[in-house]
């Protein structure tokens, strides 16, 4: 790859754990600008990145700018930044709900734009990111784009009518994860187990079942099988959470979860 500057529209915790990723690659400088002076000294002192003090500086500095604010702030951040654009420049956008087409009616309709969403195992290297491209982003840029996110987890190339889905799976995802690590935790705990062993063999559990289904040819629910024995311990669980729907309780939330997405589509 060649020599590539890679400028940050915010430093916040998504851009932070995809800088901490980008750093370890070669060719690469690093570029930042956030509103709050803070935040960007913060980021520049624990990482190699170089401070800008304007987005007029990052789109100078730049060829690809993340674009790493909140989706409310991208159209006051795309205005300021369209005067410094050029064909040379690739935007990325880590924008929930924010369409390539919004990006491209206040940015410029020549420019290149790759939409991602990822999540927040990001910041263990563990982040799971959906990518798609805009109408006039090459197949390169999604190359380049999913070598970007690859250092800090998987990635996954979509289309973009399928981002919504994508932002209720994987990006609203964690929070699901978490409750219910919680969850089964607390039951841990209510049946003689210590916080802390609750959660870790909670915790632990997740991540090798995770890691089962990401390393074997068989379905969750294949797997799921070889788990559970005739009148077994499993079985005894897994008879509550069918009574309980918990399928259909996790298909209504990620439906909820995408229709939000749908709502804050630009």
């Amino acid at each position: 790859m060649n020599h590539v500057n890679i400028g940050f529209a915010g430093t916040g915790r998504i851009a932070r754990a995809l800088i901490s990723g980008l750093c370890r690659k070669e060719n690469l400088t690093v570029w930042g600008y956030d509103k709050e002076p803070a935040a960007l000294k913060a980021v520049c002192e624990e990482f190699p990145v170089r401070s800008c003090p304007s987005l007029e500086e990052i789109a100078r500095a730049s060829d690809v700018i993340v674009l790493a604010v909140k989706p409310y702030q991208i159209e006051e951040v795309l205005e300021i930044l369209k005067p410094y654009l050029s064909e040379k420049h690739l935007l990325v956008s880590v924008a929930a709900g924010i369409s390539t087409e919004y990006i491209r009616k206040h940015a410029g309709e020549s420019i290149r734009v790759i939409r991602a969403m990822p999540n927040t195992p990001a910041f263990v290297g563990e982040g799971m990111t959906a990518i798609c491209k805009g109408a006039a982003a090459t197949e390169e840029n999604l190359a380049f784009s999913k070598e970007l996110f690859s250092s800090i987890g998987r990635v996954a190339v979509l289309e973009e009518f399928q981002m919504d889905a994508a932002t209720a799976v994987s990006g609203s995802g964690p929070a699901y994860m978490f409750h219910i690590i919680d969850s089964l935790a607390d039951a841990g705990m209510k049946c003689g187990l210590t916080s802390d062993e609750a959660v870790l063999l909670a915790a632990q559990t997740m991540l090798g079942a995770a890691k089962m289904v990401l390393t074997s040819d068989r379905s969750p629910e294949d797997l799921k099988h070889e788990v559970t024995t005739p009148g077994g311990t499993t079985e005894a669980g897994l008879k509550i959470l069918n009574e309980k729907n918990i399928r259909h309780i996790l298909q209504e939330t990620v439906t909820a979860a995408a229709a939000r997405s749908r709502e804050l589509m630009k």
